[in-house]
């Protein structure tokens, strides 16, 4: 079973004394993301609730679809209408199985019907991953990029219901486009 110290190899200044014992924070390009999102990718056993903004990251869309078709995996995957119209997330992200029972992938807007921005992903309820670093290997190892992790189950079903509000909003985004591309086409 993975510990919040297992992840400390990835960080290229260590640990300082006196760190939060659930918290481990990286810098990237200093620190290297990937291997800490790759991690915890690979811890997942019961559930992954993800909300991402840019995602081209194709060891990462792997592992994400590795728990999308895991009938024991729940899975749910937000993620943002703009950056999913590019090319890159469309052709990467296309393949992610939508329609396995029990999951729910949901392409949108945020509640306020702007961008969905958050970079938040929930492993079996209990990890945390937040920060400003987009899945992407520039993200995630060139920018100047933030990426904090928390083994927390509280901080997890707080952030678990505002990912909630914005994949209901995504959903609803998505009935609304179906609806009109049948109807235009009638």
């Amino acid at each position: 079973m993975l510990t919040i110290a297992d992840l400390d190899e990835f960080k290229v200044f260590g640990v300082p004394t006196g760190y939060e014992p659930n918290v481990r924070r990286f810098y990237p390009p200093h620190d290297d993301a990937h291997p800490v999102i790759m991690k915890l990718l690979k811890e997942v056993r019961t559930s992954l609730v993800l909300s991402m903004f840019g995602f081209t990251d194709t060891e990462a869309a792997a592992e994400v679809d590795r728990c999308l078709k895991d009938p024991v995996i729940f899975a749910q995957i937000t993620l943002d209408s703009t950056q999913f119209g590019g090319k890159t997330e469309h052709e990467l992200l296309s393949g992610f199985r939508w329609d396995e029972d029990g999951n729910s992938v949901a392409v949108g807007r945020s509640e306020k019907g702007e961008i969905v921005h958050r970079k938040v992903m929930i492993v079996n309820g209990v990890w945390l991953v937040t920060g400003s670093t987009n899945w992407s290997l520039n993200g995630e190892q060139r920018q100047d990029n933030e990426l904090t992790v928390v083994y927390d189950a509280l901080a997890c079903a707080e952030a678990r219901h505002l990912l909630d509000l914005s994949h209901t909003k995504a959903l609803q985004d998505m009935a609304k486009k179906a609806a009109q591309m049948s109807k235009s086409g009638e």
